[in-house]
């Protein structure tokens, strides 16, 4: 009965993170390209083009990672045997055979993991806001993540061989 009920529950990812992480890049992207034409069109000061040019490319840059990256970050839905996720409206459930690489992306707290199912990157969250430890200076930290999520996917890679 145990094992039964270890194989129904499903832990769910967090969903305001999820959005939080889906917005953040593209309104830094955005503060940082208005940013840069508000002190374009400055009348005190004279226009510095390096300044200029970081600021307006790194803002172009930070948009259009937001456009590659808004769909792929997802909620998902796992337990031992199986990853759920939605695309394009329709729920998929995969069993953890079928991905061929899952992880944690590195130095980004809270955690964020990634799978790459059929080909296509998917980025989650976990479930809490602070499922984890943050240890080191500001230069260089690690990151460990002590949540429900981050445990079965490890058992997952292990069991599963991904």
């Amino acid at each position: 009965m145990a094992l039964i009920k270890r194989e129904i529950q499903l832990i769910e990812s967090n969903k305001m993170q999820a959005l939080f992480w889906r917005y953040l890049i593209l309104t830094i992207g955005i503060l940082l390209l208005c940013l840069s034409i508000l002190k374009f069109y400055n009348p005190d000061h004279t226009t510095d083009w390096n300044n200029l040019i970081i600021f307006s490319g790194s803002g172009l840059l930070l948009i259009g990672l937001s456009i590659v990256l808004f769909d792929r970050i997802k909620t998902v839905k796992v337990n031992h045997s199986r990853i759920i996720y939605e695309e394009k409206g329709e729920q998929k459930d995969i069993n953890w055979k079928d991905v061929n690489r899952v992880g944690r992306i590195l130095f980004i707290a809270p955690p964020l993991y990634f799978a790459i199912i059929n080909k296509n990157l998917i980025i989650f969250p976990t479930e809490r806001n602070f499922g984890y430890s943050s240890f080191g200076s500001s230069s260089v930290f690690v990151l460990i993540d002590h949540s429900k999520m981050g445990e079965i996917i490890n058992k997952a890679k292990e069991q599963y061989l991904i």
